[in-house]
């Protein structure tokens, strides 16, 4: 079951992945963990076809009441919203069912392709955390840009690169409180890439005192 470990030499953080297809879901959810585990590969369709589950736990990661304690990550796996098989519906009721069953999450990732032209956002993942958590996802939200070493071939830096993005990426960035991060999700020491992303997300359950977000009571 997902929650946050009362052990005081262990903190674990729950993590739920959304997306479109091939935003790159998956190969962030191996790049928190530092491995492979998650099937991630370029395809014409969507990859992922229901709710996967995988875990790891970094010993001695951080400092809790005055000693050493391990992070227990859980990354939760979804299907992409729009999916080319599911309805939006369908997929709703997947990922609101897993993590019915697994617990609640603490943390929610939105993932977007920094490799496209940021001319607007697909709407169907902010949707579905809308329907699962209601408005208070966003205040446990960061937005995820992966690809990054496409800007970085191209020459392009980053805040350049958001500044130029369409009004309603900045509305969507404005409403997680500007919280972002950007991964290359083709490094190869993906637990090197990992560790800032963790470390941000800690600092986010962190400030919402390591709250649990539930889900709304119509789902």
């Amino acid at each position: 079951m997902l929650a946050m470990a009362t052990d005081t030499d262990t903190l674990t953080l729950n993590i739920l992945l959304l997306g479109g297809p091939q935003s790159g879901k998956s190969a962030t959810g191996n790049t928190l963990l530092g491995s492979h585990e998650f099937e991630s590969r370029p395809s014409l369709g969507s990859v992922t076809q229901s709710c996967q589950l995988l875990g790891k736990t970094f010993p001695r990661y951080l400092r809790r009441q005055g000693g050493e304690a391990a992070l227990s990550v859980r990354v939760l796996d979804t299907p992409a919203c729009p999916h080319c098989l599911l309805s939006d519906g369908d997929v709703q009721r997947a990922v609101g069912d897993a993590v019915a069953r697994r617990g609640r999450v603490h943390l929610v990732l939105l993932v977007l392709r920094a490799d496209v032209p940021l001319c607007g956002v697909d709407r169907h993942a902010v949707w579905l955390a809308q329907e699962l958590f209601g408005p208070e996802w966003t205040t446990h939200a960061l937005i995820v840009f992966t690809h990054r070493d496409t800007l970085e071939r191209a020459g392009a830096e980053e805040e350049e690169y958001l500044r130029r993005a369409s009004g309603m990426v900045r509305e969507l960035l404005d409403s997680v409180r500007l919280r972002h991060h950007f991964v290359d999700n083709s490094a190869v020491w993906l637990r090197t890439e990992g560790k800032p992303l963790l470390d941000k997300l800690l600092d986010l359950s962190r400030q919402n005192k390591y709250r649990e977000l539930p889900l709304k009571d119509s789902f």
